[in-house]
């Protein structure tokens, strides 16, 4: 059970009995609820699956949203169009070939308010009208932490205040 499941039971427990953020329950257990009003933004992954010709157009699309975070992959894989290409005739005996297309796989990790932005400047970028495009998902996420500083949930999202630097060995290898 996560934090966030045992704060809502702990909240509908007490709902009635103490009106404040706070409450002390017999014994002297000091319980601290969340109010209602409060509401912790819901994290998403959006993952999208688009041709690799694509790729560029929609990184800088996509930074303009201030989105820049993300994480993509080479794939190969076939959707609606079943991989099929018409091949000369000196290299196919019957013309036709059935194989894995070379497709992009991105995915960014966002909050709950940038996820229909986000899905509009891949659609812009993306559609051309034809079979192919790609596709998106949109997938709840259940917790998020950064190793470095432990930072749970949209924290560990965001990125380091400007003066601060990063130690380690091999810092420079990452710049």
């Amino acid at each position: 059970m996560t934090d966030r499941q045992q704060d809502i039971e702990v909240r509908q427990i007490l709902r009635g009995e103490f009106e404040h953020r706070h409450a002390t329950a017999p014994g002297l257990l000091r319980l601290w609820t969340v109010p209602e009003s409060e509401s912790f933004p819901q994290l998403k992954e959006v993952i999208a699956i688009i041709r690799p010709e694509r790729w560029q157009a929609t990184k800088t699309r996509v930074q303009r949203l201030r989105l820049s975070a993300c994480t993509h992959h080479r794939a190969l894989g076939r959707g609606r169009e079943r991989g099929l290409r018409y091949l000369p005739r000196q290299q196919a005996a019957g013309g036709v070939r059935v194989r894995y297309l070379p497709k992009r796989l991105i995915s960014w990790i966002v909050e709950e308010t940038h996820v229909e932005p986000l899905v509009q400047a891949i659609i812009e970028v993306n559609r051309t009208g034809g079979v192919g495009d790609g596709k998106i998902f949109i997938l709840p996420v259940e917790e998020t932490i950064r190793l470095r500083t432990g930072d749970r949930g949209t924290a560990a999202l965001r990125s380091a205040p400007v003066g601060e630097t990063l130690v380690g060995a091999n810092h420079a290898a990452w710049q």
